[in-house]
């Protein structure tokens, strides 16, 4: 029955990725959660991505779309889902990963309104290997959300909310979750995460990702610090700034580690550091994790 259950819309921004966009769509249309509505927003696709919405859309009446006529990014196709989107709670979905059966049904359980928004444990598929992150459950406030995205990429909030705190920001040109996720605990009050991991993000296929590209996250992180330097503490500038040098591509040493060791990201530089001292070793086990996906 769908009748006691609230509204919740999924966004889903998508740029010229049709066969990961359909396993994306595939993945919301088998949640175990009936009430759902699904917004799709494509940027401008050259694929046949507009063919199969359309089509999509015309077989089934909870799936809506719009199309720009050229790309205007991923922040502003989130941005029209969300507003012209009917749910009373909304979530979203990247079109390279999908979601597991029971995932809008764990956040909408799991979600309780003294908390900005619900988020989960998630899964970083290598494409032959898989590993759960951030698999535990955590009241998430401001001093904990500082250190690192405590919330992965994804959340489940009311969707009145969302709109509320302004959205995605535009402007931002790379960890526009984590922006967007610690403005919300900002003026909503600390988040929840569940243990329980229910998103998988993809990494083998052969289509660009904008975490790949280095100088963007170097710029985005450095717009991140401009708006939320002066709230962190001693702990989460070490963080923060390893988190800056590491995705800069330098090498980490011992001297690296004992430099910005502090207990949220010890796991984070231990593993850094081993892959530093074996590269070659390092190489082969992604490349064994990794099964590319056309």
């Amino acid at each position: 029955m769908t009748s006691c259950q609230p509204l919740v819309s999924v966004w889903i921004p998508t740029y010229n990725r049709l066969s990961l966009l359909k396993r994306a769509v595939e993945s919301v249309k088998k949640q175990t959660y009936k009430n759902i509505e699904i917004f799709i927003v494509d940027n401008g696709s050259t694929d046949g991505t507009v063919e199969y919405l359309k089509q999509l859309a015309g077989e089934n009446e909870n799936i809506r779309f719009h199309c720009f006529g050229e790309n205007e990014g991923a922040c502003r196709a989130r941005n029209y889902a969300i507003q012209h989107s009917q749910g009373e709670y909304v979530t979203g979905l990247d079109d390279d990963d999908e979601f597991l059966p029971t995932r809008i049904a764990d956040l909408v359980e799991a979600f309780e309104e003294k908390y900005a928004f619900v988020c989960s444990g998630y899964i970083w598929d290598y494409g032959q290997t898989q590993r759960p992150i951030l698999n535990s459950d955590m009241i998430i406030d401001i001093d904990a959300q500082l250190n690192f995205n405590q919330a992965s990429n994804q959340v489940l909030t009311r969707r009145a909310r969302l709109i509320e705190a302004g959205l995605f920001d535009e402007s931002v040109v790379s960890s526009q979750d984590w922006e967007l996720w610690t403005r919300m605990i900002l003026k909503f009050g600390a988040a929840k995460r569940i243990s329980t991991p229910s998103y998988i993000v993809h990494t083998a296929h052969d289509k660009p990702r904008i975490t790949d590209n280095q100088k963007n996250r170097s710029v985005g992180f450095q717009q991140f610090y401009d708006r939320y330097g002066h709230l962190m503490s001693k702990r989460n500038k070490k963080c923060f700034d390893f988190l800056v040098y590491y995705s800069s591509g330098q090498k980490v040493s011992l001297l690296t580690v004992f430099k910005y060791f502090t207990p949220p990201i010890a796991g984070k530089l231990l593993r850094a550091w081993l892959a530093s001292l074996f590269p070659r070793l390092a190489k082969k086990r992604l490349e064994r994790f990794r099964k590319v996906q056309k």
